[in-house]
């Protein structure tokens, strides 16, 4: 008995050295993908100042890529958050295995990298251009100057980074204190805006909103059914006691 105690544990131990599943995997590419390359140059300049700014910025360091080269990481030392000017750059994140995951495409116009001021962070993923492109990298030297030629960046910067921080920290909150069925009924409050429908959502959109598997977001549903909190139709769920989902909600 001890030998076959020993052998189902040696299984169990050889089985968490695979790493995480492949929906794992594709879950954290999901949430990669909105934490990475969510800054646009436009967000932060307006259109007012956009001239000037563009004058600031062609001075700065810059490189073109060609197809399958890697833009991130970087030569350029200290902090720096890169600017794609033209072409189309990948974000991707290498697993354990050594395969490449393909987080999201980021455009002309969007700011990532590695700067905490301008919360930016690649979380561990790389940046390699998907075709022949333009890249200006942004110190904090240049970033300065950047404010400087239009003062109202600083003021669009915390518009951004504002509301995106509230919400992570709610999420952070929800993952560590709240049961699953708890976060779907949040989910479901948010989606609906202040109404008593969320329409046009399927599980596997809530799903990857939350995180969480497919099969998880199901079964939560079905717990509210089940206790007359929602009533479910065909991509649409009317909430029937909002007072009860509200609490729920809270931790």
């Amino acid at each position: 008995m001890a030998t076959a105690s020993k052998r189902g544990t040696r299984t169990k131990r050889k089985r968490r050295t695979k790493g995480p599943s492949e929906k794992i995997r594709s879950l954290a590419a999901l949430s990669l993908a909105n934490k990475v390359g969510y800054l646009k140059l436009g967000d932060l300049v307006g259109h007012n100042n956009s001239r000037a700014v563009d004058a600031v910025i062609d001075k700065m360091p810059k490189r073109n890529f060609k197809a399958g080269e890697t833009v991130y990481p970087s030569s350029q030392k200290g902090p720096a958050a890169c600017l794609v000017r033209s072409g189309r750059v990948n974000i991707v994140r290498t697993a354990s295995t050594g395969r490449d995951f393909e987080v999201k495409a980021v455009e002309p116009g969007t700011i990532f990298g590695d700067m905490p001021m301008l919360g930016q962070s690649m979380l561990g993923a790389k940046a390699v251009a998907a075709e022949p492109s333009k890249v200006t990298f942004i110190g904090a030297a240049e970033f300065e100057k950047i404010a400087h030629a239009s003062p109202a960046v600083a003021l669009n910067l915390a518009r951004q980074i504002g509301p995106r921080l509230v919400d992570a920290e709610r999420r952070h909150e929800q993952s560590a204190f709240q049961p699953v069925t708890s976060r779907v009924a949040s989910l479901l409050l948010k989606l609906a805006g202040g109404r008593k429908e969320v329409s046009g959502y399927t599980h596997q959109e809530m799903a990857d909103m939350l995180g969480v598997y497919r099969e998880t977001v199901t079964n939560g549903i079905a717990e509210l059914k089940a206790d007359q909190l929602i009533k479910v139709g065909r991509k649409r769920i009317t909430m029937l006691d909002l007072s009860a989902l509200r609490k729920m909600e809270t931790i």
